[in-house]
């Protein structure tokens, strides 16, 4: 929590991005990428030997969502104070941090009000374009929509069962156009 208020005070401190501000940002938000990676590594052993229901699941639950909680204040705050920083100002791995905690949000909300960031960005190839289909799909399965991109699933039985999509029969030709895999859909 120390380093979160040092670092949310820094940024309100600066007034223009200077090289060394852009490389405390980068090292900030690689952190902020590899923390999150880490957390998320231990889900499926702690699954395989415990279970989804088991106190040790929950234990890391917790804890993911503590770190997630701060990841997205800092998050928030760069973007808030200097928008959506793109691949060529903070490189690929800080800017992927960027969406990856915007999309753990717990809150839709948080997805919508940066969304718009994110796909200017991506338009403008200074962000991915398969994360900006990935959020777009997010948004509107939490709306009770049909996504486009097929990105969306849920694990049943261990096979993928994707979230309705839309005009179904050509979804790999959209997801080839954002540099998405193609899937195997029924």
């Amino acid at each position: 929590m120390k380093k979160l208020f040092a670092f949310t005070l820094t940024l309100f401190c600066l007034s223009n991005l200077s090289a060394q501000d852009y490389e405390q940002i980068k090292n900030q938000l690689t952190e902020i990428f590899e923390q999150n990676l880490k957390l998320r590594a231990g889900v499926m052993p702690i699954v395989q030997k415990y279970g989804f229901e088991s106190p040790q699941m929950d234990s890391l639950n917790n804890q993911i969502l503590a770190y997630d909680s701060m990841a997205l204040s800092e998050v928030t705050t760069i973007i808030d104070n200097y928008g959506w920083l793109g691949i060529s100002e903070i490189g690929i791995t800080p800017n992927s941090a960027l969406f990856i905690t915007i999309q753990h949000a717990l809150d839709d909300a948080v997805r919508k009000k940066y969304f718009p960031l994110l796909k200017a960005s991506a338009e403008q190839g200074e962000s991915s374009m398969a994360d900006m289909a990935t959020m777009q799909d997010r948004i509107l399965i939490n709306d009770g929509k049909d996504q486009i991109y097929g990105t969306q699933y849920q694990l049943v039985d261990n096979q993928k069962e994707y979230f309705p999509i839309q005009d179904i029969k050509n979804v790999n030709k959209r997801r080839r156009k954002v540099g998405l895999k193609k899937i195997k859909v029924d």
